[in-house]
Parts: C-alpha cells; sequence; structure tokens
C-alpha cells in the first residue's frame, strides 16, 4: 500500500513541475523498494490472489508502469537511506544514512562554524 502512495505521489509531484514549467523529463518516475513483495505484486498479480484487500490499490501502480509513468526497482535495505525517516536505526546503520543524504550532526557543524572563525582571527 505504501507503494502506491509513493506512486501517486511522484506523480502529483511531476504534475507541480509540469505546471511551474519546470522540466521534468519525459522518462518514467523511478521509484525504489526495498520490499521484494512489492516488486512482485505490482508486475504479477496473478500469484497473490490473497491480497484481494490491496488488488484495488495495486492496480493503480500496474496502470502506471503499464503507461510509462512509473518503473520500479529494488534496492537493498541496506541502501535505502529513506529509512532513516521511517525505522528506528542502529547508530552505525543511522550514521552511514546521515552521510548518503548529506546530512550532519549539528555539533559538527557549530565545530565547523568556530573553525571558520578560528581562521578568520587568524588570517587578520
Amino acid at each position: 500500500m505504501a507503494l502506491s502512495d509513493e506512486a501517486r505521489e511522484a506523480l502529483a509531484r511531476r504534475q507541480l513541475f509540469e505546471e511551474l514549467r519546470i522540466p521534468s523529463g519525459s522518462k518514467p518516475v523511478t521509484i525504489l523498494t526495498d520490499s521484494q513483495t512489492d516488486l512482485d505484486i505490482s508486475e504479477n498479480p496473478a500469484n497473490y490472489r490473497q491480497a484481494k484487500h490491496i488488488d484495488i490499490r495495486y492496480h493503480a501502480v500496474r496502470h502506471y508502469i503499464r503507461e510509462r509513468k512509473i518503473e520500479i526497482d529494488y534496492i537493498p535495505s541496506n541502501y535505502q537511506p529513506a529509512d532513516i525517516f521511517t525505522k528506528a536505526l542502529g547508530p552505525s546503520k543511522h550514521h552511514r544514512f546521515c552521510q548518503m543524504l548529506g546530512l550532519r550532526n549539528s555539533f559538527e557543524a557549530f565545530d565547523d562554524i568556530e573553525l571558520e572563525n578560528d581562521f578568520e582571527d587568524y588570517d587578520e
């Protein structure tokens, strides 16, 4: 179900970019998921007849794929930096994802500012 929400959100943003006349290209929007089940259901619904409660939502995802509006690709959980926003992570994984996203600890940022100020004082 999250995949369906992501697909609709991606298409809404693409439409917003078009309305703002920001070129977004003609390629399909790529959505990365770490769920093999999401990929299987969206590409081959025949294997998941028990999942009738989500069929309606996945019909939309399959439609978007057929229309080449989106494409779905697999990314292993160890390389999914979006997990920092959705899961409780251990310290090493949290730190790695922060680095992948370009995020920094506020104390590190303050240290950098202090270093810059020290260098400015030295130059004078």
